[in-house]
């Protein structure tokens, strides 16, 4: 019988162990594990599920790149890709591959293991074009069809002259390709072909010049990948870069430009361009619904669940059910602000513009057949002496998007500094002016602009000079390291880094105007 007792006890140990395994071991579901891979129920984007939380990454918390004589001494550093030009956008990891969008209609697809180009596929506007649009337009036939065939080629070409150049290209400056500069030529071409057959419609806005038409990160539900030009085009590509359809609409965005990124959600690539949201059906780029939105808008997209029902939201009031399309929770309550603003629970979490900038939570109605958007709570003013924040911003000037960990807010301001403020209370936990040195001289020029994001244990924090500070969470401010990623533009300045990084297992991703860094244990 004391046997039995024994043996029984020892198995029990043994479940209870295997229990605690699984339990340590983030499930393949869980944003940022090892085997992720996103799915139509789990899409990613945009912040991966546009939370920047990925508790099952592991990534490293020490790396470095610094100059050395004429090249770089990289430490940490698994591959660091040249990429054709340059993009906003951040990237997205999806299985065993890493999209990103460049200058100025490319989607480039690259293997995230070893950092080489599988494919990269430009998006032309006037290839969206209906055919009714096209008939009525005979110069496009004529003139840019040809062309195409000699796009397609310079982007194998790039992609191979890349790829030969990355197994030394993190000790290396980036360096213009003759096939690029072929390419840049073509399609200034055809900018210019596009404009002699209608300016008002092909000549973009010019604010867009400054940051480019690459500034909205792609989408992927595991099968498909989507992706948003400034431009207005819509594209849904299979994983293997094969087209699956693209479209047109509406590509306006606020007095600086268009910079809202687009959701997967429900089945449905939604999109904002001034003055509407739209919803394409992901398998056939079908324009299922388009609701107007009023207002200007800099924040992205995101999706939630109220009622039992898949939303999504954009700054301007503008909420849609995606069921069936329908416009709910009307009201100006909200407005548009340069963050996006993050869900938690039945929260919304979002700054407001204008002379009275006040970051502010609000009550999704629990229904999605009525009920209203309503304010919550105003959280206590963050305030910073004179001198604090670097450059010449307006004390309380913010680009990246707010994270929510255990409770608390963290928003990194522009001019590099931290605050932690109680979500409950909006009472400020503290504020720290960080080791960073943000470049802010000019508006083109963003400050530290990149999302917080938390992965694991810690959470990443950079500027737009390479600069990344690594935390704990938690009511005290814990540095746990600070890194620097030298990349220089001409051997002079610092490429400006505007991107939000993601993170999968041991590694974290993310791109400057020259490369996608890949940082972690080999």
């Amino acid at each position: 019988m004391r046997s039995t007792r024994m043996l029984a006890g020892a198995l029990l140990s043994l479940c209870v162990c295997l229990h605690a395994a699984r339990a340590a071991t983030p499930g393949p579901s869980v944003p940022g594990a090892p085997a992720f891979q996103p799915t139509p129920e789990n899409p990613v984007g945009f912040r991966g599920d546009g939370t920047g939380r990925f508790p099952g990454a592991t990534p490293p918390t020490a790396w470095s790149r610094t100059r050395a004589g004429s090249g770089y001494d990289a430490k940490g550093i698994v591959w660091a890709a040249p990429l054709p030009a340059g993009g906003i956008s951040s990237p997205i990891v999806a299985g065993n591959r890493v999209f990103v969008t460049c200058e100025f209609a490319d989607l480039v697809c690259l293997d995230r293991q070893t950092g080489r180009i599988l494919w990269i596929r430009s998006n032309f506007e006037f290839e969206s074009l209906s055919d009714e649009e096209r008939k009525a337009m005979p110069a496009i036939a004529e003139k840019l069809d040809p062309l195409l065939p000699q796009v397609e080629k310079l982007n194998a070409e790039i992609a191979e002259a890349l790829n030969a150049q990355l197994p030394g290209a993190a000790a290396s400056d980036w360096r213009m390709l003759p096939a690029i500069q072929k390419k840049r030529a073509l399609e200034k071409r055809i900018r210019e072909e596009l404009a002699a057959i209608d300016k008002k419609r092909f000549v973009g806005d010019w604010p867009q010049v400054i940051y480019g038409f690459c500034t909205e990160t792609p989408c992927s539900d595991g099968t498909r990948v989507c992706a948003f030009f400034a431009s207005g085009v819509a594209v849904c590509y299979d994983m293997n870069g094969k087209r699956l359809w693209i479209a047109h609409g509406t590509r306006g965005g606020e007095e600086k430009g268009h910079y809202s990124s687009p959701v997967v959600a429900g089945g449905q690539f939604v999109v904002w361009g001034d003055p509407e949201m739209r919803g394409y059906e992901i398998a056939t780029g079908k324009v299922l619904w388009r609701n107007p939105v009023q207002g200007s808008n800099c924040g992205s997209l995101y999706r939630f669940v109220a009622g039992g029902e898949l939303v999504v939201g954009l700054q301007t009031t503008g909420f849609t059910r995606l069921r069936d399309g329908r416009q709910i929770w009307k009201g100006r309550n909200l407005e548009y602000s340069f963050t996006s603003a993050i869900v938690e629970g039945n929260a919304i979490y979002m700054w407001t513009p204008g002379g009275n900038k006040s970051f502010k939570s609000y009550t999704v109605p629990a229904s999605c057949e009525s009920g209203q958007v309503t304010p919550k709570l105003t959280f206590k003013k963050v305030e910073w002496g004179a001198d604090e924040l670097a450059g010449k911003f307006e004390k309380g000037d913010l680009n990246a998007s707010p994270l929510f960990v255990d409770g608390l807010i963290y928003q990194l301001y522009c001019g590099g500094g931290l605050a932690v403020q109680d979500a409950a209370t909006g009472e400020v936990v503290y504020r720290k002016l960080l080791p960073l040195k943000p470049r802010t001289e000019y508006w083109a020029w963003g400050g530290a602009s990149a999302s917080p994001a938390l992965a694991g244990k810690y959470i990443y924090l950079m500027d737009n000079q390479g600069t990344t500070v690594v935390i704990e969470p938690g009511r005290q401010y814990k540095e746990v390291a600070v890194n620097h990623v030298a990349d220089l533009v001409e051997g002079k300045h610092q490429a400006q880094n505007l991107s939000t990084p993601v993170f999968q297992g041991e590694r974290l991703y993310y791109r400057s105007p020259h490369f996608l860094f890949c940082i972690g244990p080999r």
